[in-house]
């Protein structure tokens, strides 16, 4: 009986333990993929501007070449984070109103082609882990030619990541 009890006892404090966030907060001096500030219309991210860090293990990415192809491939570990911003009056002094992140984790359970797709509120520090296929799905076209950025001409394999980490602009 006293086996039962403690057990029940340790579920208790195991299921009130603070969450560690998956994001953190303290991204601001992480670099960016891309210096601009991304100010038209995409899907899933609507008419809102977007700013887009990654952390040191991200900035390790390795290319590679095979059978013709470039294939990016970022390190388990790498976070990229995109800051959201309502568009309607942007100033750089504003503060981001949402952040969509990945987290390169293909072990995770709720990995979609190897990344860990969540919102988080950096008001509150609310994070919403993604489990639908909506995120890959859309991502899947930064492995192919499209209409962003420098548009993939080249068909590389990017690993989902439409603005891709290559290093110092």
């Amino acid at each position: 009986m006293n086996k039962i009890w403690l057990f029940g006892v340790m579920l208790l404090f195991l299921g009130c333990a603070e969450k560690k966030p998956l994001i953190p907060l303290e991204y601001n001096d992480w670099k960016r993929t891309i210096n601009e500030v991304l100010k038209y219309p995409i899907p899933g991210h609507e008419n809102n501007y977007r700013k887009i860090f990654i952390n040191d293990t991200g900035t390790k990415v390795v290319r590679e070449e095979k059978e013709g192809r470039t294939y990016d491939n970022y390190p388990d570990g790498t976070i990229i984070i995109k800051e959201i911003y309502d568009s309607s009056d942007y100033k750089d002094t504003d503060k981001p109103v949402n952040l969509t992140c990945m987290v390169k984790d293909p072990k995770n359970v709720n990995s979609r082609g190897g990344w860990v797709w969540i919102v988080k509120s950096p008001e509150t520090g609310t994070e919403t882990i993604l489990t639908q296929a909506f995120c890959v799905t859309c991502h899947a076209n930064a492995n192919e030619p499209h209409p962003y950025g420098d548009k993939n001409l080249n068909n590389d394999f990017r690993d989902y990541v439409f603005f891709p980490y290559w290093g110092e602009e």
